[in-house]
């Protein structure tokens, strides 16, 4: 299985709106790219629901070479979060995993994703720009729900783990400095109205 996130913004539901897949497979020596999975999606936002509870949504696309799903939820008052983390001082070897969490700040761990892991996205120093390289840096996100980090650092040999969570705005950023292990990281999280 082959996992692809994005788009990396928050689209606005109230028409149809239609996704086109165009996947290709790209191989060493060859020029031309081969097609793996091809098509267009569908999705009529008009019936979508307008309930509070979000309910992650599929639609799946199947071609000659694959079967692609596209998942997706319909968030009420809405913002776009833009995330930015920088290792200010230490190094970090580990992950950082975001979610969000519901009214009474249960964060539900199979709505969780990585955004960043050491093992494929490579080891940060402070002496570098510090700048984390994320998976994703945008998500969309209810006011009334909270964005939770959770940043697990093994480096040096120590093994530390962290939580920190955000709540959200119409517009604006908040920022905090955090120590976990042997790094200082920095957080910052921009939000934008979803338009």
């Amino acid at each position: 299985m082959l996992i692809l996130t994005g788009p990396s913004r928050g689209l606005v539901l109230v028409d149809f709106i239609y996704l086109e897949i165009d996947l290709k497979i790209r191989e060493d020596g060859v020029s031309l790219d081969r097609p793996f999975s091809k098509g267009l999606i569908s999705i009529d936002g008009r019936v979508l629901s307008r309930e509070e509870d979000i309910v992650v949504r599929s639609e799946t696309l199947e071609s000659w070479l694959s079967t692609t799903e596209v998942r997706f939820a319909t968030v009420l008052n809405a913002v776009e979060c833009t995330i930015e983390i920088k290792l200010l001082e230490g190094c970090f070897k580990g992950n950082i995993i975001v979610g969000i969490s519901d009214k009474v700040r249960n964060l539900d761990t199979e709505q969780t994703i990585v955004i960043h892991d050491s093992k494929t996205d490579g080891v940060v120093t402070s002496d570098e720009s510090g700048v984390i390289k994320l998976r994703r840096s945008v998500i969309t996100i209810c006011l009334e729900r909270t964005v939770v980090f959770q940043i697990n650092n093994v480096a040096a040999g120590v093994c530390a783990e962290r939580t920190i969570d955000f709540t959200p705005h119409r517009t604006g950023a908040d920022e905090e400095e955090i120590t976990c292990g042997a790094g200082k990281f920095g957080f910052r999280v921009g939000c934008n109205p979803v338009t």
